[in-house]
């Protein structure tokens, strides 16, 4: 009896220093395990992510970056016209050439467009390349009256020609602001009218 008693304390010791070790080894693993498993389905997620922004580059959006259709393109937008034809031609391209399905989405905007880090304003380029007024260095026109006006044609140039999208963006948030105003004010509307009728029959 006394060995059984004394090989049942042993194997009860065993165990427990089994279990102390295997709880020990368990608050120092389990830390890294699960660090280990947030990581993989952490990197899941992005990869997802990065596989249906597979044709988005940078902060320029989805789609081409420099296509030929784009808008702000070509030798009459490289500097302010300064001639009767380049102004035709300037004028022609600038306000008879739709905004493109590109503009329209980059300018209503949607989850996780990218931006760029900007110190003014955080909004980049959705088109870029050889052939615009700003790629490389600004090449500024000739004439004493275009350099005298440039910058108004420029502000001009980038709102309604080369990045129209942006004054789509300023659209918008006038737009939304009109339809988040337009019920408030109706309301106060009626609310004037049952004053009045308040007044007429409650009131001497």
């Amino acid at each position: 009896n006394l060995a059984q008693a004394i090989s049942a304390q042993a194997t009860f010791a065993s165990k427990h220093r089994q279990q102390q070790s295997t709880g020990f080894l368990f608050s120092h693993l389990a830390p890294t395990v699960m660090l280990r498993q947030s990581c993989a389905r952490l990197a899941l997620r992005r990869a997802a992510v990065l596989h249906c922004s597979g044709k988005q580059k940078g902060a320029f959006g989805y789609g081409p970056v420099n296509p030929s259709t784009a808008p702000g393109f070509g030798e009459v937008n490289m500097k302010p016209p300064e001639t009767v034809k380049d102004t035709a031609q300037y004028l022609k391209k600038a306000h008879f050439d739709f905004p493109s399905k590109k503009e329209w989405i980059e300018g209503i905007g949607y989850p996780g467009q990218k931006h760029s880090a900007g110190a003014i304003t955080a909004l980049g380029r959705i088109y870029y390349g050889p052939g615009r007024y700003d790629y490389g260095r600004v090449q500024p026109p000739k004439g004493w009256f275009a350099n005298y006006f440039w910058g108004f044609w420029e502000f001009g140039h980038l709102m309604f020609v080369a990045d129209r999208w942006i004054a789509i963006r300023m659209l918008r948030h006038v737009l939304a602001t009109c339809v988040c105003f337009v019920p408030f004010w109706i309301q106060m509307q009626w609310n004037m009218q049952m004053w009045e009728g308040f007044k007429a029959t409650h009131t001497m």
